[in-house]
């Protein structure tokens, strides 16, 4: 496809930089509407040595191939006999998982004590979130024969949890009372923080949220305004921390045997 987009631009332009310019324009444009911005440096490389030599003859077409297959198969190569580092990715998800806990653990003491609380791990889990996601990618691409999109797929999960921690944040800051169910929610936050962790598949959390919500539901009602805005408040917060362990439940259900065990340390039955 460069070749095309190369030898169109020089025809109708010539050699001269408004016809690179054109080739650079058309092909970097389709390479980013393919996400393949990363061949475009690669291959713009050789179309720049027909530029330079003012000519598409086949000689020179068939020389700039045969350093494509030689470059392209040195690479291979490499990723043969290299194996793919998984060390950054694996610190970046214990990064993650500390940053979670913090946050959940933070929400229980501002809760517990009604008052503004520190939310500094949850703005370095949002910048944690966006490194381990570039280094996710990285490890991906770069496994040529291993299927490592595990990773990916934990920080996507982690990206969702992250999403529903923020709009938790934003329901405490309008919580004006604390009612008895508050005691609840507070140790349900520290369970969850204290157990948190990448193989655990929260389905023992989830039983126990069904036991708090059958809790909430033979409660006395509300007797004034504020306790029921409370309430409701509190509501919001035990959905959200709901779907957060539900989230964790389909991820793990979605997970192959083989999966379990690389990266969870589970035998196969």
């Amino acid at each position: 496809m460069a070749l095309c987009f190369a030898w169109a631009s020089f025809f109708l332009l010539g050699y001269s930089l408004l016809g690179l310019g054109l080739y650079f324009l058309l092909f970097g444009a389709l390479c980013i509407w393919r996400g393949m911005e990363n061949s475009v440096a690669m291959l713009s490389v050789l179309i720049t040595h027909f530029w330079v030599e003012k000519s598409m003859a086949p000689t020179l077409i068939a020389n700039e191939l045969g350093l494509l297959v030689i470059g392209v198969g040195m690479g291979v190569l490499l990723n043969l006999f290299l194996p793919v580092s998984e060390g950054r990715i694996r610190t970046l998800q214990q990064e993650l998982d500390g940053l979670i806990q913090s946050v959940l653990r933070t929400m229980a003491e501002g809760l517990e004590c009604g008052c503004e609380v520190d939310w500094t791990a949850l703005s370095e889990l949002e910048q944690s979130l966006a490194r381990a996601e570039a280094q996710a990618e990285r490890t991906v691409k770069n496994a040529l024969w291993s299927d490592l999109r595990y990773y990916q797929e934990y920080v996507d999960l982690r990206k969702n949890q992250f999403y529903i921690l923020k709009r938790m944040q934003a329901e405490m800051a309008k919580l004006q009372a604390f009612p008895a169910q508050t005691g609840q929610i507070i140790h349900f936050l520290r369970e969850i923080a204290d157990s948190f962790h990448e193989t655990n598949n929260a389905d023992l959390l989830g039983q126990d949220a069904a036991d708090i919500r059958a809790s909430f539901r033979q409660s006395e009602l509300p007797k004034t305004r504020e306790e029921f805005e409370a309430r409701a408040c509190l509501y919001y917060l035990f959905d959200k921390l709901e779907h957060f362990l539900l989230l964790k439940q389909a991820f793990a259900r979605t997970l192959t045997k083989e999966q379990k065990k690389k990266y969870w340390g589970e035998k196969l039955g």
